[in-house]
C-alpha cells in the first residue's frame, strides 16, 4: 500500500546527486553516498537495506539538515544490486521504495520493489575506436553482387556437393517463403548472390554515410543463405568469395577507415557441416557419421546415437555444442590458431556473438581474453535481446554486462522504446525514462558503446513498423507475404524514420543502420526484411549522411555527456554536452554543447525548456560545465535557426514532426 499523504515530503530520486553520489552504475570497491529527504522532519529513525542475488546488507543511516543518509562501500565482486530504504514514523514502519519506472521513491507499508544499482568491474574498457563509430549492418547474400562470376560458381559448389540450392538471377526478384522441404517447412535455400567484393565495390557509398564499422551476418562456410548454420568456421562460403577476398576487404576498408566485425555462431552448428556430416556431403569424420571416431564427436550431446541428440531450440538441423569440451574450446576459442583468433589475424576487428545467453559466463569471458590476446582493440558484442544488467537465462542472473566478458550489446529495448514513442503508444515522458534509465543503469564503458539499432535481420524494419503500427509477430507469413504498405502508410513511416534515425544518432552508443534502411527499404519479419538492397520510393540516404556528418564532426555527440529531457508529452529532447576538454572517458575531447529536439505530431510545438536541471542525467560536475559555458543562443545545424537561451532556458517553436539538432553558443 503506498501512503500518497507523506510520499510528497519523504523523497528520493535515484538520478539527483543529493539522493544518489555518484549517479549511474559504480566499481567494485567504491563507495556510494544513498540519502533521501524528509521535508516535514516525520522520520524517527531510517536504514538502507542493499541485496542482490544471495545477499543483503544494512546500513542505518544518519540525519542532517533534513536529509538522511549513508556511504556505503560496494561489494568487490560485480553484481546487479537494489536498495530500498526502511523509515520509522510515529504510525510505525514503512518503506520507501521504487515507484513506477524504478527512480523516484514511493512511502509503502510494506517492501517493494527496490532502486536500481549497477556494480561492475573497476578495471571494464570498451575500446575508444567503437563507441565513436556509425555502425552498418549488412546481409551478405543481399547487399551487392560483383562483375565476376564469383557468385555462380560457388552455387555450382554447394550443388556438387549435393544441396539443392537457388539462384536468383533477378536482383529483384521477390524472396522465397514458401515451404520447400518434405516435411513442410520453409527453409532458406534461395540466394542472390551479393559478394565480398560487391561490398569492397560499394565501400565508397558507406564511408559516404559515416560509417566507421561494418557488422556482417555469417559469412562462413554454410547451406543457408542466413549461413546460422556454420559448416565450415575457417572458410568464407564460395557464394561470398574466398578468405583472399576477405582479407582483400579488410584491408582496402582500414584505408578507409572502416572495420569489419564478424558473426560468430558458437552455441551451435550446422547439421550439414564438417563437425557433424550428418549428410555426409563432406569427406571428412562428422560427428553424426562416424561417431565416436570422429575428433568432433565430444563436441555433440547425443543422447541416444546417433539420430537423438540436442539442439538449438529443438532444431535438428542445428546441433547444440558443449562449450565446456575442451577440445571444442582449443578449436573454437583458446587455441593459437582458434577460430576466434584466426578471424582477427585475417582483418576482423572483432565479434558479435549470436545468442550470447546460451553461452556460459566461462565462455564469453574465454572469447573476450582470446579476442583481446590478438588485438586489445577488439570488440565483443552479445546479441541480447533484453536488458543485459539484469538478466536471467537458464537459471542464474547473467554477469556479462559487469565487465567480465562482453564489451557491449545490441539495444533492442531501444528499439522498441523509439517504435512506441513514435507509434503513440507511449509518450516522451516515457521514452526519456527509459533513456535515463538506461544512462544510470549501464557501466559506462559499456553503455556508451551499446549498439543502437532500429532494425535487423530478426525484426520488421523500421521503415514498416513505423508505417503500418502492427505486430508482425502476430501475423502468419502467409499474411506478411501478402501485406501491401500502402503509399500514405509509406509516407507517414518515412516521416517518423527521420525523427527515429535523429534520436538513434543523438543518444550515447553506437548507431547501426541495417543495409537499406537508409534507401526506404520495408518489410515483415523473416525472410521478408532481409530483401536485397534497393531502393524505396521514399529514400532517406541524404538524412542518413547528414546525421553522420554531424555526428562524426562533434566529439559530444559520441562520447559527450548525455541528459533527457520530456517538455511535452510529444517532445522528446538529448542534450549532449563536454567541457573541460576531456570527454566521459577523460580522453582530451573539444568541448561543445548539442541538443537534439524531435516533435512527434503533427502540428506545430511552442514550448521552454529548461537546459540546467539537475536530475536529467548530467552529474554536478558535468553541470557545473555546461552552466560555466554560457550559452546564449542554439544555431540549429540542419536549418539554420536560431533561438535564445537565458539562464539555461531555450524557448522553442517545433514545425510538425520534426528535428532540430542545435548547437549550443
Amino acid at each position: 500500500m503506498i501512503i500518497s499523504e507523506l510520499t510528497p515530503h519523504i523523497t528520493h530520486d535515484a538520478a539527483r546527486e543529493s539522493c544518489r553520489c555518484p549517479i549511474g552504475a559504480v566499481t567494485t570497491g567504491s563507495a556510494v553516498t544513498l540519502a533521501f529527504t524528509d521535508g516535514l522532519a516525520s522520520v524517527l529513525d531510517a536504514e538502507l537495506v542493499l541485496y542482490g542475488d544471495g545477499f543483503e546488507s544494512r546500513h542505518e543511516m544518519a540525519l542532517s539538515d533534513g536529509r538522511w543518509y549513508v556511504s556505503v562501500t560496494m561489494p568487490e565482486e560485480p553484481a546487479a544490486l537494489w536498495y530500498v530504504f526502511r523509515i520509522s514514523l510515529s504510525g510505525g514502519e514503512y518503506w520507501l521504495c521504487a515507484g513506477e519506472g524504478g527512480r523516484f521513491g514511493q512511502l509503502m507499508s510494506a517492501r517493494g520493489e527496490g532502486f536500481r544499482l549497477t556494480v561492475y568491474a573497476g578495471g571494464f574498457e570498451t575500446p575508444a575506436w567503437f563507441r565513436r563509430c556509425i555502425m552498418y549492418q549488412i546481409f551478405p547474400d543481399r547487399f551487392a553482387r560483383d562483375w565476376s562470376d564469383t557468385a555462380r560458381e560457388g552455387i555450382e559448389k554447394h550443388r556438387a556437393m549435393g544441396r539443392h540450392v537457388k539462384y536468383h538471377e533477378d536482383w529483384n526478384e521477390p524472396v522465397d517463403w514458401q515451404p520447400n522441404s518434405a516435411d513442410g517447412f520453409y527453409f532458406p535455400l534461395d540466394f542472390y548472390g551479393g559478394t565480398l567484393k560487391g561490398v569492397e565495390s560499394r565501400l565508397n557509398y558507406l564511408k559516404s554515410l559515416g560509417v566507421g564499422v561494418i557488422y556482417f551476418n555469417p559469412v562462413f562456410e554454410a547451406c543457408s543463405n542466413h549461413r546460422y548454420d556454420t559448416a565450415d568456421y575457417l572458410n568464407i562460403d564460395p557464394i561470398l568469395g574466398t578468405n583472399a577476398d576477405f582479407e582483400d576487404l579488410c584491408t582496402a576498408a582500414e584505408r578507409m577507415g572502416i572495420r569489419i566485425m564478424l558473426d560468430g555462431v558458437f552455441s551451435h552448428t550446422g547439421a550439414d557441416s564438417i563437425y557433424f556430416n550428418k549428410f555426409s556431403h563432406y569427406p571428412d569424420a562428422g560427428a553424426y557419421n562416424a561417431g565416436a571416431a570422429s575428433p568432433y564427436y565430444g563436441w555433440y550431446d547425443f543422447r541416444h546415437y546417433p539420430n537423438d541428440y540436442r539442439c538449438w531450440w529443438n532444431f535438428p538441423d542445428l546441433p547444440e555444442v558443449d562449450e565446456g569440451n575442451a577440445d571444442w574450446r582449443d578449436f573454437v576459442i583458446t587455441g593459437r590458431d582458434s577460430v576466434v583468433r584466426t578471424w582477427i589475424r585475417r582483418g576482423a576487428a572483432g565479434w558479435r556473438l549470436d545468442v550470447a545467453d546460451e553461452l556460459p559466463d566461462e565462455a564469453l569471458c574465454l572469447i573476450r581474453q582470446a579476442a583481446k590476446a590478438e588485438d586489445p582493440d577488439a570488440v565483443v558484442l552479445g546479441e541480447v535481446w533484453e536488458d543485459a544488467v539484469i538478466k536471467h537465462s537458464y537459471g542464474s542472473r547473467r554477469k556479462y554486462a559487469l565487465g567480465e566478458s562482453l564489451d557491449s550489446v545490441m539495444n533492442y529495448p531501444f528499439r522498441s522504446a523509439v517504435i512506441d514513442f513514435l507509434c503513440f503508444r507511449t509518450d516522451a515522458r516515457a521514452l526519456a525514462a527509459f533513456l535515463l534509465g538506461q544512462r544510470l543503469n549501464y557501466p559506462a564503458p559499456m553503455y556508451f558503446s551499446l549498439m543502437n539499432l532500429l532494425s535487423s535481420h530478426d525484426v520488421e524494419r523500421v521503415r514498416t513498423a513505423l508505417a503500418t503500427r502492427l505486430d508482425a509477430r502476430s501475423m502468419s507469413r502467409e499474411q506478411q507475404a501478402g501485406f501491401i504498405v500502402g503509399d500514405a502508410q509509406d509516407a507517414r513511416g518515412a516521416a517518423m524514420q527521420r525523427l527515429a534515425a535523429a534520436i538513434q544518432y543523438a543518444i550515447p552508443g553506437v548507431p547501426c543502420v541495417y543495409y537499406g534502411d537508409e534507401t526506404g527499404m520495408g518489410g515483415m519479419l523473416d525472410p521478408f526484411d532481409r530483401a536485397p538492397f534497393t531502393t524505396g520510393a521514399r529514400p532517406l540516404t541524404d538524412w542518413y549522411t547528414a546525421l553522420g556528418k554531424i555526428r562524426s564532426a562533434h566529439d559530444a555527440l559520441s562520447t559527450g555527456a548525455a541528459a533527457f529531457f520530456a517538455p511535452d508529452a510529444d517532445v522528446i529532447c538529448i542534450l549532449r554536452c563536454i567541457s573541460g576538454g576531456a570527454d566521459a572517458f577523460g580522453e582530451a575531447a573539444a568541448d561543445g554543447a548539442f541538443l537534439a529536439v524531435i516533435n512527434r505530431t503533427d502540428w506545430e510545438k511552442d514550448l521552454v525548456l529548461d537546459l540546467w536541471l539537475d536530475n536529467a542525467g548530467l552529474t554536478a560536475a558535468e553541470l557545473a560545465g555546461l552552466r560555466a559555458q554560457n550559452h546564449t543562443r542554439a544555431e540549429c545545424l540542419l536549418t539554420g535557426e536560431t533561438a535564445e537561451i537565458s539562464e539555461g532556458l531555450l524557448r522553442l517553436k517545433l514545425p510538425p514532426e520534426s528535428v532540430r539538432i542545435f548547437e549550443l553558443k
